[in-house]
């Protein structure tokens, strides 16, 4: 019997050090990564996989299903932009867009042109003329502008059948050759709720990562993230806090697919750590990596002399329950 190719997702709250385990994965020669090593947020980004899944079967109206149909549609449209920035190629490859659309018309059950009052009072100052000029000048009905569609999806198995056809044609027609090789994926699914991705994957383990919040907060006040933040510490300990709390137990019947990393931990007993972490996986111990940990294990800790004392204390005192140092 033919063995399956493994996908391994690793997943973080934001600068955990997920980057990190995704590298050393990444280093061995058994791994590949379809997407030159950037993330891969299609599944579970607000306009992603696991929100059509949502507005199609779990919280389904008319209005949801479409508005998520047209949501993916225009994500789909910027992904096909993105460039990598260690080799400056497209990141989801060639053809994204057009394969995208293709799934999406594999997905859909009933479509017809509409105009619901939800878009109709959503038209900018132009487009409202423009639907009033067209209506008055070539006495347009409402159906014939085609400015929306309304759209209806399939049952949800061949949903589920369709995601996981188009997900793997994503990957593997960007990867030159997958013969035994494992695919390794970053920031892939949801943290609070990682099992998700088991719905459109097969073969798949997961990587929560956490970290001291010494340390992330000073990753994220050092590179002013963009998502998050470090450029207030009062609000940073609620976000943190708010965030941990948040995670849900993992139903039993995932908890062999899904492991937890401490960061600290993982760099600063690399070795141990990293046996552990290929005997969950159930992949050779005797794959020589090139992950640099000397180099990580310089930064491990320089949230102890970056930050203030204020800071470092304040932490200290209000997050004690989640400090990993």
């Amino acid at each position: 019997m033919k063995k399956k190719n493994l996908t391994v997702v690793v997943s973080s709250p934001g600068n955990s050090g997920g980057g990190a385990i995704h590298d050393y994965l990444l280093s061995r020669k058994d791994f590949l990564s379809p997407f030159h090593g950037e993330e891969f947020r299609l599944i579970n980004d607000p306009y992603g996989i696991d929100n059509l899944y949502i507005n199609f079967y779990k919280h389904f109206s008319l209005n949801s299903s479409s508005e998520a149909f047209s949501q993916f549609k225009e994500y789909c449209s910027n992904l096909e932009k993105l460039v990598s920035s260690k080799n400056n190629k497209n990141i989801y490859g060639k053809n994204f867009y057009k394969k995208s659309i293709n799934y999406l018309n594999k997905i859909e059950k009933i479509s017809y042109q509409a105009l619901p009052q939800y878009k109709r009072i959503s038209l900018n100052f132009k487009s409202k003329n423009l639907y009033k000029i067209k209506k008055k000048l070539f006495k347009l009905k409402n159906h014939e502008h085609e400015i929306f569609k309304v759209r209806v999806p399939n049952n949800q198995k061949i949903f589920l059948n369709e995601t996981k056809k188009y997900l793997k044609n994503i990957f593997y027609s960007n990867i030159k050759n997958i013969k035994n090789k494992n695919i390794v994926l970053d920031q892939s699914t949801n943290f609070w709720e990682p099992e998700i991705i088991n719905k459109y994957i097969e073969n798949c383990k997961i990587i929560l990562v956490t970290r001291d919040p010494r340390g992330i907060f000073y990753s994220m006040k050092s590179r002013e993230s963009f998502a998050y933040p470090g450029y207030n510490l009062k609000i940073f300990v609620k976000w943190y806090k708010y965030m941990m709390d948040k995670r849900k137990i993992i139903n039993k019947g995932f908890k062999n697919k899904i492991i937890e990393i401490k960061f600290e931990k993982f760099i600063e007993d690399f070795y141990n750590e990293k046996k552990k972490l290929n005997k969950f996986l159930k992949i050779k111990q005797n794959v020589k990596d090139s992950f640099d940990y000397e180099f990580s294990k310089k930064n491990l800790y320089k949230a102890k002399y970056k930050l203030n004392k204020y800071e470092l204390s304040y932490i200290k005192r209000t997050l004690k329950d989640y400090l990993q140092w």
